[in-house]
């Protein structure tokens, strides 16, 4: 295996509680869902698909999906 020092290397996290472990791991899997292209969708993201079913047939959605983008004020 021709792998780098950086690509074997494991973070190690400590939580002081499980609330804070299921946090981090919800916030590591939110954060890749949302980002992830996915063959099913034609190599687009999920957000990228649910804003292009948005423009085609805006009268299926309630509320405008960038209103739900995930960020520091969120």
């Amino acid at each position: 295996m021709n792998r780098t020092p950086r690509d074997a290397t494991v973070s190690v996290y400590h939580y002081e509680d499980l609330e804070s472990l299921k946090a981090h791991i919800l916030a590591v899997v939110t954060g890749r869902n949302f980002a992830k292209r996915r063959k099913a969708l034609r190599w687009r993201t999920p957000y990228q698909a649910i804003c292009e079913a948005r423009i085609k047939d805006p009268s299926i959605f309630n509320i405008d999906p960038h209103h739900l983008i995930p960020g520091p004020n969120g």
